[in-house]
């Protein structure tokens, strides 16, 4: 029987058994024990239900693959360059664009670097190996005029001194996908993603002859009900119906296989582009540290983080014998609508709406950051035993595509550039950006994952971070950089305190907040920020008093103190006495300093400071 991943929300991919593949001469074993090669134990049989939160599969699955595609009035039609007649006459195309390493003939759209850091503090830096595949089979030429980058396959980076127990290669699959709409490839936005995996390379005994599309990956012509064209995406599948997970596979049956990362180990990858990234990432990381510089027309994306582990959520039970509230969520979900199945585009019978549950094999496999993935985690906890089945070990970050991006805060929608990274090694995540709730004041985000890891001892501790530029931060809250403190806070669903350990930076205009050491089942992340600046009101030509800055700044004055005022902004306001002239409109900034009278106990008061801002009109 063939296995595909092709549409996964009618045909997903499972594994037969978790078994052994036989070792070829000079290959590398399979780590049937690793988390990162967990497959689903699915039988397949009739009556089977399985809900799956996978998060090797989660995200864009696809982010290794080239592909350039036309739009005309048959449908979509695949071009091996931009000047290939189809794409060079056409109105509008779309590319996804996997970039190789930057070399004296390749200076732009191309990995600069990958580099390593051990947990003991060693810095190694990555050598770019080979291509892996080779080529792909949709890669295609670009044009350097136009702004679009030529299409190729992912690449391998050696570290020496950085191993992961199966050697020290690295894929890096760095992605860049846009589009050219009336003649304009520059002006459309841009996704950007990056993922570095650890990997060795295995020979399998996949048989291309008559397995087909099971042995690469690819994207492959279909044709709609209506009879357009359009691309539809294959990806092997030998590997999971044998119980192992390849990363990229290639046209000579060889595969890269997926490995766990060195503990305490982080990585930069920095990439050049001829445009720059805009929206909102996402990221599978530990404590990112990202910049994003534009200069000569090239942008530098700068991207550092530690990889988390991510809890694979999988149920698996007869329909008969499951709880009433999971029969009623299969039966209301897949009743009149195709599911997944592992049974095979064959198994006409299985997309029968009116077949009863017990004679389909039916897979639900949410989206991460779906309400249907929240929901699902609450229905399966008590008969997956509160606990993960696997964690592996990720590191990748994206843009968050257009539809997540469509709740947005406007501050956020409407920024330019890359306005912040949210990353997160939850099962399960909050859509797009954190939401704003104006009533008080915080980004809140919402996670969700079982109570413990797979051994159903060790608690699963939350990790959060979420990077956010200083102007889109002030738009939110109207706090300004030299202004900004920070409260985090993590809440259980009944409305209860969960202990976390936070932490707040400022740098190079970028905020950063964490919390980490949280439990879950779902818990929502809250940050605020609050100004330690007091705000008045003044008019142009007016004096504001020494009592009017008091009543400002909440200060009280004992009349033995020294009061002082300081003002950094002196084309807008300047001293004046005991209080301060407004010159011009602005915002006049200034401090006030008030020490306490000379004690013999305490002979060198320390003077208390507070910040204050006069709108001046």
């Amino acid at each position: 029987m063939k296995l595909t991943r092709k549409k996964l929300s009618i045909a997903v991919v499972v594994a037969l058994v978790a078994c052994l593949v036989p070792m070829a001469q000079g290959a590398s074993a399979v780590p049937s024990t690793e988390d990162e090669q967990y497959a689903a134990p699915m039988t397949q049989d009739r009556g089977e239900m399985v809900f799956q939160i996978d998060p090797n599969f989660a995200d864009d699955f696809h982010d290794n693959i080239s592909v350039l595609t036309a739009i005309d009035s048959t449908g979509e039609k695949f071009c091996t360059s931009t000047s290939d007649a189809v794409c060079s006459t056409a109105n509008y195309y779309q590319f996804k664009a996997v970039l190789g390493p930057c070399t004296t003939a390749v200076t732009v759209d191309c990995i600069e670097s990958v580099t390593g850091t051990s947990a003991n503090g060693t810095a190694i830096n990555g050598v770019f190996k080979q291509q892996f595949p080779s080529s792909g089979v949709t890669d295609y030429t670009g044009s350097p005029s136009e702004g679009v980058p030529s299409g190729g396959t992912p690449s391998l980076w050696t570290m020496d001194g950085l191993s992961h127990g199966y050697g020290n290669d690295y894929e890096v699959a760095v992605q860049i996908s846009g589009s050219k709409v009336d003649g304009d490839a520059l002006k459309p936005p841009r996704s950007f993603s990056a993922v570095i995996t650890p990997v060795s390379i295995y020979q399998t005994d996949c048989d291309p002859l008559t397995e087909g599309a099971q042995c690469r990956d690819k994207w492959m012509p279909d044709v709609l009900p209506n009879g357009r064209t359009a691309k539809n995406f294959w990806a092997a599948g030998w590997d999971e119906h044998q119980g192992y997970l390849c990363r990229s596979w290639s046209g000579d049956q060889k595969c890269t296989l997926q490995h766990a990362f060195p503990a305490g180990a982080r990585f930069t990858v920095k990439v050049r582009l001829s445009t720059s990234p805009s929206g909102w990432l996402h990221g599978r990381l530990q404590d990112p540290i990202a910049s994003i510089v534009r200069e000569n027309n090239v942008t530098t994306v700068t991207v550092t983080a530690g990889s988390v582990k991510v809890p694979t959520i999988v149920g698996i039970g007869q329909f008969a014998n499951l709880p009433a509230p999971v029969q009623e969520s299969f039966s209301k979900t897949c009743f009149q609508k195709r599911c997944g199945t592992a049974r095979g585009q064959d198994a006409t019978d299985e997309f029968i709406a009116n077949n009863p549950m017990t004679q389909r094999q039916v897979i639900q496999s949410p989206s991460a950051y779906s309400p249907e993935a929240f929901e699902q985690i609450k229905l399966w906890t008590d008969y997956v035993g509160d606990k993960a089945v696997a964690m592996p070990s990720l590191w990748s970050v994206r843009t968050l595509s257009d539809g997540e991006m469509q709740n947005a805060p406007e501050c956020i929608k409407n920024g330019v550039g890359v306005t912040g990274i949210v990353a997160t090694n939850a099962s399960a995540y909050s859509e797009g950006p954190p939401s704003f709730d104006k009533e008080t004041s915080t980004l809140n985000y919402k996670v969700a994952a079982m109570h413990y890891e797979k051994d159903g001892v060790t608690p699963f501790n939350g990790q959060y971070s979420l990077v956010l530029r200083s102007d889109i931060a002030e738009c939110l809250y109207g706090v300004t950089e030299d202004s900004a403190q920070s409260t985090i806070s993590v809440t259980g669903e009944d409305g209860a305190v969960k202990a976390a350990t936070s932490a707040f930076t400022l740098a190079n205009g970028w905020f950063t907040f964490s919390a980490n050491g949280f439990t879950h089942s779902a818990p929502t992340v809250k940050v605020k920020l609050t100004s330690t600046t007091k705000q008045g009101l003044a008019k142009k030509g007016t004096v504001t008093s020494r009592t009017a800055l008091l009543k400002i700044g909440k200060l009280k004055y004992p009349s033995t103190s020294k009061w002082l005022v300081r003002v950094s902004t002196p084309k807008i306001c300047k001293v004046s006495g005991t209080g301060v002239k407004n010159l011009a409109k602005g915002t006049c900034k200034l401090v006030v300093y008030i020490t306490p009278k000379a004690t013999k106990k305490v002979p060198k008061p320390k003077a208390v400071s507070t910040k204050i801002s006069l709108i001046v009109s």
